[in-house]
């Protein structure tokens, strides 16, 4: 009975691996087949000689070069032979020369071309030049030891009465050794490479470590807001951008009216900032124990609010001072003139860039206001006001929110006043994601967690059903929220996902009554998570072709491609890294009454500084590899010249630069290792 079942499991095993081997056989055919594996042209036989030499460019890169004098030793020819014969001119024999049998002969003819007195082993091209003077290759000669040669050729199908010839061409060195132009030209492009990898990297690390703790699951778990504080948070955005952008417009256009006086930017910066810090020193008292009444309270905001706009004139200012500095002094400072250039820029981009910085810093004040304005409703004031007050917000916040769907839709798609896309798009993603929300919430309330997988496929399938569901209930609302806002004409298209979302805003305060604190935290770790998770999953070749479009070729765009994809990537490690530290040192601060900000600067940062350095000097070395295939793009660096090179055939000069990018990776590899060394 034993050995029955013990056959009967052997059995099964050796149709288990049978099974096995022919799904891997059927698998590998199929890829196979979809990779199309063809070994015809490896048996090619002219393919070969073209690898052949390809091979042999690569492995003789053109680094070195030296100083030649060219030397032509001609004979004459005459194709075809004319009735009375014919004799070439007399030559000197007591040099090198050549000499061809017969000494003239029909095109396309074999004839014998001798060499005579070169030097050893010395070799050229032997060519045929028509009256054109276009040169055609006939053969590569060698002499021997005695610096004699001899080949046979055929001559082309050139006929002509005119004497044509015959040109065997020598070098001689006549310089020391020195740099190819190939290799300098690399050399430059090799640093280029290095800079552009740095300028990304810098600004990858400098956003992308304040993005990781808002996408660290450990931090944002336990951070809930009331539902008022969320709904005047996103108030408060739009609120601040336009103020921003009106505040940035004025502080431009003030700067403009100044004129190109440098000094007289500077005194205002220096002004400015001084009153600003005054303002400060005697308004905000650090020593004052005694809490500060309403009236003071909203003198400090006020003063602060004015410290801000004063904080932007100063930059206006002194981003006007330094690009009339840098345009003066590049110049004067000859081969160092590119810091001038550097000070310019920096001015440039200080005042380019004012708009977008008074707005995104309005925006973000705007906000923080509005969460703080949030918490004193919700603690404050009675019940009834704040039902009400709830209501009223939670109707603008996603009335806001929809609009502003519906307008990105309008500008991407350029859509017709009369479509309906708007609302239904809005009114379709936001009941489509309020679906799997709530679809989600259920699924995990139904289902247990003892199902194991079974539990987490049977929650994902509602959370898709939820969605669904969501999605077509917002556009069905949609359509009938455009149908009755088309009375307003070409506005219509704009109230339509407006009214839509001041519906579903006051539905869903109606739906979160009992849950007054929102996981705003976990909101942001999703939403944040996603974007990241979309920007990394676009190659940064395809982002250099945008931004190439926008600023043009060259490293710039480069950078900012490489820039905006080490955001994410860094971001994505920084954040995962915060996720790893050790719960024990947060306990212990939290513990001491210390808030989100100052657990996070005394328990979280001292751990995560080692690997955040090893990070980024990681994803510097990726950069540097990175910004080559970026040149095939017009990106700049070492990359442009390595496409160039590929498309001309010449293999030789892009040997150098494929030599270049391999030692700077090496070298860059070693000075990252030995840095996590010592600090790491």
């Amino acid at each position: 009975m034993a050995a029955d079942k013990e056959t009967q499991n052997s059995l099964v095993r050796l149709l288990a691996i049978a099974s096995s081997v022919a799904i891997i056989v059927v698998a590998y055919a199929f890829a196979f087949d979809r990779t199309d594996v063809d070994l015809e042209p490896i048996k090619d036989e002219q393919r070969r000689v073209q690898l052949i030499r390809i091979l042999r460019g690569l492995s003789r890169p053109d680094i070195l070069d030296f100083e030649e004098i060219e030397t032509f030793h001609v004979v004459e020819v005459l194709t075809p032979c004319p009735a009375g014969g014919f004799e070439p001119a007399a030559r000197d024999n007591n040099g090198p020369y050549i000499e061809m049998f017969p000494d003239c002969a029909l095109p396309g003819s074999e004839v014998t071309v001798r060499g005579h007195n070169f030097a050893p082993n010395q070799g050229g091209p032997l060519s045929f030049i028509p009256p054109s003077a276009v040169t055609l290759k006939l053969a590569e000669v060698r002499a021997d030891e005695d610096g004699e040669w001899e080949i046979t050729v055929d001559l082309p199908d050139r006929p002509d009465e005119v004497v044509q010839h015959l040109r065997f061409t020598t070098k001689a060195r006549t310089g020391d050794w020195a740099l190819s132009e190939t290799a300098r030209d690399t050399w430059e492009k090799m640093v280029e490479t290095v800079a552009l990898a740095f300028v990304a990297t810098t600004l990858g690390t400098i956003v992308g470590i304040p993005l990781s703790f808002l996408s660290a699951r450990n931090l944002m778990r336990s951070v809930r807001t009331p539902l008022v504080s969320v709904a005047l948070f996103f108030i408060g955005i739009p609120i601040g951008i336009l103020a921003g952008r009106q505040l940035g417009r004025w502080v431009t256009s003030v700067g403009e009216n100044i004129g190109s006086n440098a000094l007289a930017h500077l005194g205002l910066s220096i002004a400015v900032a001084i009153a600003a810090w005054l303002a400060l020193r005697f308004t905000v008292k650090e020593d004052d124990d005694e809490p500060a009444t309403p009236a003071e309270r909203t003198l400090r905001w006020a003063v602060v609010s004015a410290v801000v706009v004063g904080a932007l004139f100063s930059v206006g200012f002194f981003g006007r001072f330094l690009f009339e500095v840098g345009s003066d002094i590049r110049e004067p400072l000859g081969a160092f003139g590119f810091l001038g250039t550097f000070i310019r820029t920096l001015g440039d981009l200080l005042t380019t860039f004012l708009t977008f910085v008074a707005a995104v810093t309005t925006a973000v004040a705007a906000a923080v206001l509005g969460t703080k304005l949030g918490h004193f409703v919700n603690d404050k004031l009675p019940t009834g006001p704040v039902a009400v007050i709830r209501m009223i917000s939670g109707a603008g916040a996603i009335a806001l929110l929809a609009g502003g769907i519906g307008g990105a839709v309008q500008w991407m798609y350029e859509l017709q006043v009369s479509s309906n896309a708007r609302a239904t798009t809005a009114g379709g993603l936001l009941l489509a994601l309020t679906g799997g929300l709530l679809a989600g919430r259920l699924g995990r309330r139904w289902i247990s967690e003892s199902f194991g997988g079974f539990a987490t496929a049977a929650r994902f399938a509602i959370s898709v059903t939820g969605i669904g569901i969501g999605l077509t209930i917002g556009i069905l609302l949609g359509v009938s929220a455009d149908a009755v806002m088309g009375a307003f004409g070409a506005e219509g298209t704009l109230w339509a996902p407006a009214a839509l979302g001041a519906v579903l805003g006051v539905a869903g305060v109606v739906a979160a009554r009992g849950h007054d604190q929102l996981p705003s935290g976990m909101a942001a770790y999703y939403s944040s998570r996603t974007l990241f998770n979309g920007i990394r999953s676009i190659e940064p070749l395809v982002m250099a072709i945008v931004f190439v479009v926008w600023v043009g070729f060259g490293p710039f765009a480069g950078a900012l491609a490489l820039g905006l994809h080490t955001i994410a990537g860094l971001a994505k490690l920084y954040s995962e890294q915060v996720e790893s530290v050790m719960e024990g040192p947060i306990e212990a601060v939290a513990a001491t009454g210390a808030t989100k900000l100052q657990n996070i600067v005394f328990a979280v940062v001292p751990q995560i500084v080692p690997p955040y350095i090893a990070f980024t000097l990681y994803r510097w070395d990726i950069n540097v590899r990175m910004s080559t295939i970026i040149g095939f793009a017009g990106g700049g660096g070492v990359g442009f010249l390595l496409q160039q090179n590929i498309n001309l055939l010449q293999y030789r000069a892009a040997s150098v630069q494929m030599l270049a990018i391999a030692v700077v990776v090496a070298t860059l590899d070693f000075v990252s290792a030995s840095i996590r060394a010592k600090i790491v």
